[in-house]
């Protein structure tokens, strides 16, 4: 049995270069020991697409991807912020609003945070699926815990069980 020891480094160029050949758009070559070369690649390319596309253009969705995850997996949430905020206002989804929502969340900004979930809850109701509806409740009284306001999570826990009996608040992950 043979172990594999990879960097942090050598992870994170594997988990990019994965993201750049997931997607159909040109590749981005990522220096594998080099995190901040990797963010300038990404950045670069992230600039090069925002001077051809309009602002908020919804084709910015993945290299703004591609930086927002570098940030994120190396837990600096307050550098990943500025770019989710982008996102949002190019794709305006309730996945990306509870990213942001974590963002803020991980920094301690939690009325910025219960702001982003609020939005990101106004988005799901729309779908009316009541599964998904149900963990993003579940969720939202998660980070209403997390900011100490727990009087305040206690309905959204008996609204998602009412719409999903078998769903079960442990499994849902939440920071």
């Amino acid at each position: 049995m043979s172990r594999f020891l990879f960097s942090s480094t050598t992870l994170l160029s594997c988990i990019l270069l994965l993201a750049c050949c997931n997607r159909n758009t040109a590749t981005v070559v990522v220096p594998d020991k080099n995190p901040e070369q990797s963010i300038e690649i990404l950045q670069k390319n992230l600039s090069d697409q925002q001077s051809v596309l309009p602002a908020n253009s919804p084709k910015l969705e993945l290299p703004l991807e591609k930086v927002i995850s570098f940030w994120e997996l190396q837990n600096r949430y307050d550098l990943a912020e500025k770019y989710l905020v982008q996102l949002t206002q190019c794709v305006d989804s309730y996945g990306n609003w509870e990213r942001l929502c974590l963002a803020y969340a991980e920094q301690k900004k939690f009325d910025q945070a219960i702001a982003a979930m609020k939005h990101s809850v106004a988005l799901i109701e729309a779908k009316n699926n009541s599964d998904n509806t149900a963990a993003v409740y579940i969720r939202y009284a998660k980070l209403l815990e997390k900011a100490g306001r727990s009087e305040e999570a206690a309905p959204l826990r008996a609204k998602a069980k009412a719409l999903a009996p078998n769903i079960k608040n442990s499994t849902l992950r939440w920071h």
